[in-house]
């Protein structure tokens, strides 16, 4: 079973300050940064699909400044090119972050998307806390005390939308990509339906039409997308033949950090689903 990983580049040379974190993704960079409390670097731009985006040579590069890089050990590009190219200099220690809340699909893959349940969230600052905290001793009250802040955010965001979502009459939920079955778990919300058959595989048009009877068949009121995994050809024909709207959900994170991405996605559903 694939799972979170942290790959640990230590670089020989001394560093100085607080360890320099890189990460593949934004989300992840998201619930490093207000532990480490700087900015951690990401490799891939949110506003792209994971799936196919292949790293760069100056990406590499960047990774191997790191003195900490983590990455998704699922849905991410294959990175045996940045394994394989590491500088015999560089010592690599792989590890496994424990205990996170894993979703399988269909396929017995794990649901790569794991950062938008929050409870994962705690996990992987609790994880990287500990970790800083080994490698830079000198700041281990700092990082705890960040990590309690962190916390306490999350919390209050999990909160927010249990608040929103526990009286809602409709919380059935269809999107175009099966990107949010950690955060329907996470909130209550019952996925019934995805447009997209799969990553990059096109409806048929008897797919299509079973999203429409379900649609006309639970009043359902918006579908819910994402830039970075929409084709509006295969929704043209559901709104048309239902008048269902399609609502924009972001989980990315594309110009938020963790904890707006969560609120603006609780709210963009409950709104939808309200008004």
């Amino acid at each position: 079973m694939k799972k979170i990983l942290a790959l640990f580049l230590l670089l020989i040379a001394v560093s100085y300050g607080k360890p320099l974190i890189v990460t593949t993704i934004k989300p992840v960079a998201d619930i490093i940064s207000p532990v480490e409390g700087e900015k951690v670097e990401y490799l891939i731009p949110p506003g792209v699909s994971p799936h196919v985006y292949e790293l760069r040579i100056s990406q590499l590069k960047q990774a191997y400044k790191a003195d900490l890089f983590v990455f998704l050990g699922t849905g991410e590009p294959k990175l045996t090119g940045l394994l394989e190219s590491i500088p015999e200099n560089k010592k690599i220690r792989i590890i496994d972050i424990p205990n996170l809340k894993l979703l399988k699909e269909e396929d017995g893959e794990i649901h790569p998307a794991l950062w938008l349940d929050p409870d994962n969230a705690k996990i992987i600052a609790e994880y990287i806390t500990k970790k800083l905290s080994e490698i830079d001793p000198a700041n281990k009250e700092i990082y705890q005390q960040n990590l309690q802040k962190f916390l306490k955010q999350v919390e209050e965001v999990q909160e927010y939308g249990e608040n929103k979502f526990n009286n809602l009459p409709d919380k059935k939920f269809i999107s175009y990509h099966y990107a949010w079955p950690y955060f329907t778990k996470a909130f209550g919300l019952e996925y019934v339906a995805v447009i997209e058959m799969g990553h990059g595989r096109e409806p048929t048009p008897q797919h299509l039409l079973k999203i429409i009877k379900l649609i006309k068949k639970y009043k359902i009121s918006a579908i819910f997308a994402a830039k970075q995994f929409y084709n509006p050809r295969y929704t043209r024909l559901i709104t048309d033949q239902t008048g269902v709207k399609v609502v924009f959900l972001d989980p990315f994170g594309i110009n938020k950090d963790y904890i707006q991405m969560l609120r603006f996605n609780i709210d963009q559903i409950y709104r939808a689903k309200t008004q």
